[in-house]
């Protein structure tokens, strides 16, 4: 009998842990589907432009009408909020596996707010000095406009820039990749192969440092809060900086930009620094000794289930090397790594006209 229950008790423990975590090999079933998934929506949204423009329409009109240019800009993030739900009902997995907390504290939200100043306005010279670089190179720089002279436009484009990237990214990156690593790797480990994971996926040379950098500061807040919710408020922050900063800049109501020298690029690298030295005082004074995620709770009877609020940190003794990566996450790295040198091809390749 008591070898019936001890069994019975393991099952239940495997079924929880399996419904309510995601494990390494987790990250590379989500990642190669995450890196796909948007591929594949582009595929779709081609073949339909070509119908479209078999019927009769202009091609260059229908590539430059705002319709296709907010289509092409929700690619991304509906990609990755199809990938995500997916995901978790195929593999039986809760939501609440993603840690997204919204009880996080006032304090953890004021400094969600000064981590992402700090980051944004700590990189953003230095950021437009590797842009600048780029395109002496002959780089073409990549982005979607669109008119944000009004103040319905600047909403619209909060929403598609600002609110759904930081929601349904950090769900993949944070949520799903940087925990089912943390089972594996231990938290630095975790913590730069997520990062390293969010900058190769944005797919272009442009897009590499940055959010690399910035991979690293949600990664570090979602572990340091326990909250997914705190990496999307920070991510929610930069990107509605930017946003907003463009809306000022195209009515002609701000110029932040700089002609780069020797001094204005010790100007960029300076802000790098004390950004940096922001970042090290918030985690020594701030951070340390209040981690607040609470260890993992199994249910210990039958009818039992996990608390919304507890949350599991992994085990920090368990860190592995590299050869505990999964090899479906090697696989879609690959991929990754494919496209992104791609892609850097075609931005340097000359245009047609030149």
């Amino acid at each position: 009998m008591l070898y019936t229950l001890t069994m019975d008790q393991a099952k239940k423990q495997k079924t929880f842990r399996q419904n309510n975590f995601y494990t390494m090999q987790d990250t590379g079933i989500g990642f190669l589907v995450a890196l796909l998934a948007p591929y594949a929506i582009s595929l779709l949204v081609i073949l339909v432009c070509q119908t479209i423009i078999a019927g009769g329409v202009d091609g260059t009109a229908l590539s430059e009408s705002i319709g296709y240019k907010i289509v092409t800009a929700l690619i991304s993030p509906v990609a990755f909020c199809i990938a995500f739900f997916a995901f978790n009902k195929v593999k039986k997995i809760s939501i609440k596996a993603a840690k997204v907390d919204f009880k996080i504290g006032t304090k953890n939200m004021i400094m969600c707010f000064v981590i992402s100043v700090v980051c944004f306005f700590g990189c953003m010279y230095f950021i437009g000095g590797i842009d600048h670089l780029l395109q002496l190179g002959g780089y073409k720089l990549s982005g979607i406009s669109m008119p944000v002279d009004n103040a319905g436009w600047l909403v619209l484009s909060l929403i598609i820039f600002a609110v759904l990237p930081a929601i349904f990214e950090e769900l993949i990156f944070r949520g799903m990749l940087l925990n089912g690593l943390r089972e594996g790797m231990g938290d630095v480990s975790a913590l730069f192969m997520s990062a390293f994971l969010f900058a190769i996926m944005h797919g272009s040379l442009q897009q590499l440092i940055y959010p690399f950098i910035l991979g690293v500061v949600l990664g570090w807040i979602a572990m340091r809060t326990g909250s997914t919710f705190c990496s999307m408020l920070v991510h929610f922050l930069n990107n509605a900086t930017a946003v907003i900063i463009n809306y000022f800049t195209v009515r002609n109501e701000l110029n932040m930009s700089i002609e780069y020298n020797a001094w204005q690029w010790v100007l960029a690298v300076g802000l790098v620094l004390v950004a940096a030295a922001i970042i090290y005082v918030i985690e020594r004074f701030y951070f340390k000794h209040k981690n607040q995620e609470k260890p993992l709770t199994q249910p210990a009877q039958e009818g039992e289930t996990d608390k919304p609020n507890q949350t599991n940190i992994g085990s920090a003794s368990t860190k592995k090397s590299l050869s505990s990566v999964p090899l479906l996450l090697w696989i879609g790295i690959g991929i990754a790594i494919i496209l992104f040198i791609v892609n850097t091809a075609v931005a340097f390749m000359p245009s047609a006209s030149a």
